[in-house]
C-alpha cells in the first residue's frame, strides 16, 4: 500500500486553530482527562527524581541525595493517596478515564475553528455503549503494558500501533473490540514513525512547560497537543477508507450534534 506524505505542519496549525477557537471547554476538558489517567505533574516529578536518584547513586554523588529523598517522598502517589484511595483510583482510571477519554476525543473530533462545541461533549463515552468502550480501551491498556513488558521498543511501536483506538470508538463506539484493535493497527501501518516524530516535536513545549511547573500545560500545551492528534486521525481515517481499510460503516464519520 502505497503512503500519502505525511504533513505534521498542518495538522499542528489545524488543530491549534482548532483549540482556540474552543478554548475554555477544550482545556477544561484536557486537564481532567489529564487528571483521571495520573498525568500531572508530582508523578512526573516523581519519576524525573526518582531517575536522578539512582544517577546519583551511581557516580556516588551523595550530597544532593537527602534533598532528593524528601522530594521522591512527597511527590509518591502512595504518600499523596492511601493505599485504599490508590485501589479506588484503579478503579477510577478503567471505569471513569476509560469513556472519559472516549469523550474527550469525540469533543476533538467535532472541534474545528469554524464550530464551538459545548463542554457537555466529554459525556459521549458514558452514554454510548459504556460497557464496550470499557471493555476495548481494558484491554488496549492490557496488551500494550505485555508488549512493554517484552521489550521497550516494540512496546513504544506497539502504542503507536493502538493511537486510533479511542478516536475510533468516539466515531462508533458499537464497533467490536477486536475490530478496533485490529482497525487500529492497519490504519497506523506505514505511519507510526510520523506519528512519533510528531509527538516528539511538542518536546520543547514540554521543556517549557516543567519550567512554568505545568500552567503552561494545562493552559496551552496538552489541549493543542491532544488537537493535533484529532487532526492525525482525521488524516488516517480518510486513508483507511480509501484503501478500504475500513468501511463508511465502520466510520461513519463525526457531525457535530446539535447544541
Amino acid at each position: 500500500m502505497e503512503t500519502t506524505r505525511w504533513n505534521r505542519l498542518e495538522y499542528k496549525q489545524t488543530g491549534k486553530a482548532a483549540f482556540l477557537a474552543n478554548y475554555w471547554p477544550m482545556v477544561g476538558g484536557i486537564l481532567l482527562l489529564l487528571l483521571l489517567m495520573g498525568d500531572f505533574l508530582p508523578t512526573r516529578v516523581h519519576e524525573a527524581v526518582t531517575n536522578c536518584i539512582t544517577v546519583c547513586q551511581d557516580l556516588a554523588l551523595y550530597g544532593p541525595l537527602e534533598f532528593l529523598y524528601t522530594v521522591e517522598y512527597y511527590t509518591n502517589p502512595l504518600a499523596l493517596f492511601s493505599i485504599s484511595l490508590g485501589m479506588a483510583w484503579l478503579v477510577i482510571l478503567f471505569l471513569v478515564s476509560s469513556p472519559f477519554e472516549v469523550g474527550a476525543c469525540r469533543f476533538l473530533l467535532e472541534s474545528s475553528p469554524t464550530h464551538k462545541v459545548p463542554f457537555s461533549r466529554v459525556a459521549f463515552g458514558f452514554n454510548a455503549n459504556y460497557g464496550n468502550v470499557v471493555l476495548t480501551q481494558f484491554l488496549r491498556r492490557l496488551f500494550n503494558t505485555l508488549w512493554f513488558l517484552l521489550l521497550i521498543v516494540p512496546g513504544i511501536i506497539r502504542s503507536l500501533g493502538y493511537f486510533a483506538v479511542p478516536f475510533i470508538l468516539a466515531e462508533n463506539p458499537h464497533l467490536h473490540y477486536r475490530r478496533v484493535i485490529r482497525l487500529s493497527l492497519d490504519m497506523t501501518q506505514g505511519y507510526k514513525w510520523d506519528i512519533f516524530v510528531t509527538f516528539l516535536s511538542f518536546l520543547g513545549w514540554y521543556l517549557l512547560d516543567v519550567c512554568t511547573l505545568g500552567i503552561l500545560g494545562i493552559f496551552y500545551v496538552n489541549p493543542y497537543c491532544y488537537a493535533t492528534q484529532a487532526e492525525m486521525y482525521r488524516f488516517l481515517r480518510t486513508r483507511a477508507l480509501e484503501n478500504g481499510i475500513a468501511t463508511l460503516e465502520e466510520l461513519p464519520g463525526v457531525q457535530p450534534l446539535p447544541q
